[in-house]
């Protein structure tokens, strides 16, 4: 795992490594770089990519935002976590598909606790769902997965740009994910990873290729709680 820190506040960029170091299980395995500016940061970028990319929305020169697009034209599947001083700006990281954000100088639990979501991310982006058609085996990786649809026990499995069938049960498919956090069931016929919601308008939640999974009224409270929960990583 690559992970770069860019803070032009030096105090805090240990903070988030010695954080970071706690928590992993082998912290040898990482690598951290630290930056205390946009415009270093982004000059290395295009030759050294990171998995997981930690941002001060405010910092001298190029600020978070501006570097977080920048970051965005060159690679798409970074994982970008804004930090900042002030809630209200979580909501700018909207515009560079940067869903994640850590207030500053809160409690060490709060921060375990989305440090822990955020490597989840990590973990989902390089797992893979196989599944067995009549002539091939497939493995698709979870993190293209929108969401599964199951009808008269055929399984439809919609991904970001295409969409896969077989013969299965959505009690099947919930076994294979149960060590997921990232997936949930929304309707007696669909499982969604919440990573791909886009937007949920009252029992229709839709995605971001633009399709639309069903929610029903009783799982409507959890499926919002958890959305919720996984774009402020509490």
């Amino acid at each position: 795992m690559k992970i770069a820190i860019c803070d032009d506040e030096e105090v805090f960029n240990e903070q988030t490594i010695e954080l970071i170091t706690s928590m992993l299980a082998k912290p040898a395995e990482c690598e951290i770089k630290t930056y205390f500016s946009g415009e270093t940061l982004l000059d290395e970028y295009a030759s050294n990519r990171f998995d997981i990319v930690f941002l001060d929305i405010e910092m001298n020169g190029i600020n978070g935002i501006a570097t977080a697009r920048e970051i965005r034209k060159i690679d798409e599947n970074v994982i970008i976590v804004f930090l900042t001083s002030y809630q209200e700006f979580a909501l700018a990281g909207y515009e560079v598909n940067a869903y994640r954000y850590l207030i500053k100088n809160q409690p060490i639990y709060v921060y375990e606790k989305q440090f822990k979501s955020i490597f989840d991310e990590y973990s989902q982006k390089h797992k893979c769902f196989v599944i067995n058609t009549r002539n091939d085996v497939i493995c698709i990786q979870l993190k293209d997965i929108c969401f599964f649809e199951v009808l008269n026990k055929k399984v439809t499995v919609h991904t970001s740009s295409k969409s896969y069938e077989y013969i299965g049960k959505l009690s099947e498919i919930e076994e294979q994910l149960q060590n997921d956090g990232s997936f949930m069931r929304t309707h007696k016929s669909y499982i969604v990873n919440v990573a791909q919601i886009d937007t949920i308008r009252n029992f229709d939640i839709i995605m971001k290729n633009s399709e639309s999974a069903l929610m029903s009224r009783n799982l409507k409270k959890s499926v919002v709680d958890k959305y919720i929960s996984y774009m402020t990583g509490r």
